[in-house]
């Protein structure tokens, strides 16, 4: 973590934080399910489990809360550190036998977006509103290198969030967690988000075979999965 971080630091001024220590402590977030970071700051020094798990002692200050937005992301997601760290623990767990690999599943579930069916508008007022929402031009910029399918309306709050409905529930703007899992250990081997459009499921777990057969190095013999994604 430390060599593939090692470029983003600078070498001047005062020491920074450990990253290897933001990330267990994003870890303890995750796995707990604390989503503010202030919240688990305040949690942390209380607790000392959490304080075994990330090697503070009980003299050492805990990082400012807002030290993990600003890594979160930049050099985290940047360098694309999750992801990375993600993978290396799925080989590690197929070198030595945890994971087969020869029985998968796929599947999904849907992420609701934290932003209000008020805040879309029609595509052509784009460009105006891009003038003052942040998260507008940077949908553009990304629009521009991918071009992806275009929506008839989008949202100025999470411009890549898509309306979806299953199940005769009301539409809702959000996303598909996709999952690759391995069947006889229940080990998730791959992950990836998608906008909420049946056909990028397919597309998700097409990319997620492929990656995971790239690692074992052949395909799997069986691959489970439900209609939407057949």
């Amino acid at each position: 973590m430390r060599q593939q971080l090692k470029d983003r630091y600078s070498e001047m001024s005062r020491p920074s934080v450990d990253p290897e220590l933001l990330l267990r402590i994003l870890l303890i977030g995750y796995l707990y399910g604390i989503p503010s970071e202030r919240k688990l700051v305040e949690e942390l020094r209380m607790h000392l489990a959490w304080r075994w798990f990330t090697g503070l002692g009980f003299d050492q200050e805990i990082p400012h809360h807002s030290t993990f937005s600003k890594n979160r992301h930049g050099r985290f997601q940047e360098s694309k550190l999750f992801e990375g760290l993600f993978e290396q623990i799925v080989r590690q767990c197929v070198e030595v036998g945890l994971v087969e690999g020869k029985h998968l599943m796929v599947d999904g579930s849907f992420v609701e977006a934290n932003a209000a069916k008020q805040s879309r508008i029609p595509r052509e007022q784009f460009v105006e509103a891009a003038q003052v929402h942040h998260a507008v031009r940077q949908y553009l910029q990304e629009l521009e290198q991918q071009n992806p399918v275009e929506e008839p309306e989008v949202s100025t709050t999470d411009p890549d969030s898509t309306y979806a409905t299953k199940g005769g529930t009301p539409a809702r703007l959000g996303y598909y967690d996709n999952y690759l899992v391995d069947n006889p250990s229940c080990v998730i081997v791959g992950v990836q988000a998608t906008a909420a459009r049946l056909s990028q499921e397919t597309v998700a777990a097409e990319d997620m075979l492929a990656r995971f057969a790239q690692w074992q190095g052949r395909k799997p013999e069986s691959v489970g999965a439900d209609l939407g994604r057949c």
